[in-house]
């Protein structure tokens, strides 16, 4: 019996222009143990629907609009072939952004955690993935958890000021709206996040 075959050269080709993305690329980067099923992949490409079994290969499919952002996306060699993949920058920036991209909120603050603790994660290079990824809720995610967590990244901190945008978000998109809104960062604190869970 044969292995079975690799999916990221098989999502490039179906779901061309993409890149590999959210858990997987969270894995494949040393982020997080959690092993998913279906391989994550971001496409400017139609899609019909978000979850696809093909050759017996399961695929998490997330559609955005910037083809030029996709397009320029580095790839890697995967066996013979070339494939793009998000760095480690992109792939938190795309998670803060949609903690479900991720594997959920949790996850996002567990990857965000150990790309610190590695000394992984270019803030520069973070904070250009963002502006780029146009979402302001991202920019109010991290800077809660940076303030609540991560204290000493002032690094991280002075980012914030100039990209902060009007409008309320959740801490956690999937969670109702509840707990307290953060005036500061424009957020409803609809989760507990504590420093005695994740600590650098």
């Amino acid at each position: 019996m044969g292995s079975a075959p690799d999916p990221w050269p098989i999502a490039s080709a179906l779901f061309d222009p993409c890149y590999i993305g959210g858990w997987t690329a969270a894995h494949h980067w040393g982020l997080t143990d959690q092993l998913f099923r279906s391989t994550f992949v971001v496409t400017s490409a139609h899609i019909r629907k978000r979850s696809l079994t093909i050759l017996e290969l399961d695929f998490r499919l997330a559609r955005v609009d910037d083809r030029s952002r996709v397009t320029a996306t580095p790839a890697i060699w995967r066996g013979t072939q070339r494939v793009r993949l998000s760095s480690i920058e992109r792939t938190v920036a795309d998670g803060l952004a949609t903690p479900s991209w991720v594997g959920g909120f949790r996850h996002l603050v567990d990857i965000l955690n150990s790309a610190l603790n590695t000394g992984s994660l270019d803030v520069r290079r973070l904070s250009n993935e963002l502006v780029a990824n146009k979402s302001g809720a991202a920019f109010k995610r991290l800077g809660y958890l940076a303030e609540t967590l991560w204290p000493q990244r002032s690094d991280i901190l002075t980012m914030m000021g100039p990209h902060l945008t009007s409008g309320v978000v959740r801490l956690d998109p999937n969670l109702p709206k509840r707990g307290r809104l953060s005036t500061r960062w424009l957020l409803w604190i609809n989760t507990t996040v504590s420093g005695s869970d994740w600590s650098t």
